[in-house]
């Protein structure tokens, strides 16, 4: 009998199409990838200069340390020096008053028997 040929069955994309599909994935996937590694090692290059910076900070915070030690032991020596500088002043001033005194009294004596 005379009946007609059926048309092809669509069964869903070529082949090919599969094929271009997974190709342009496969190139977006790669770009992907590319950015991420640019990415790693701007932040690996960042992470590189932190350190050095922070190595930097780190010696001049330890130089700092170290004057400031230097300083707080010169300045409790110099103090110490001017509280035995300040005592003697002291003894010193209170020394010259009895000699003025005792040149007074003499004088007050010399004049008391003068006259």
């Amino acid at each position: 009998a005379g009946a007609a040929p059926l048309p092809p069955v669509d069964s869903g994309p070529s082949h090919v199409a599969v094929l271009q599909r997974q190709d342009e994935v496969m190139r977006h996937q790669d770009r992907s990838l590319e950015q991420l590694s640019s990415s790693v090692k701007t932040l690996k290059k960042m992470g590189s200069q932190i350190h050095d910076e922070l190595t930097l900070q780190s010696s001049l915070l330890d130089d700092l340390e170290h004057g400031v030690d230097s300083t707080h032991a010169n300045l409790k020596s110099q103090s110490s020096r001017m509280k035995t500088l300040i005592k003697k002043s002291k003894d010193n001033w209170l020394f010259c008053a009895i000699v003025a005194l005792i040149v007074v009294l003499a004088i007050v004596i010399y004049f008391l028997v003068a006259g």
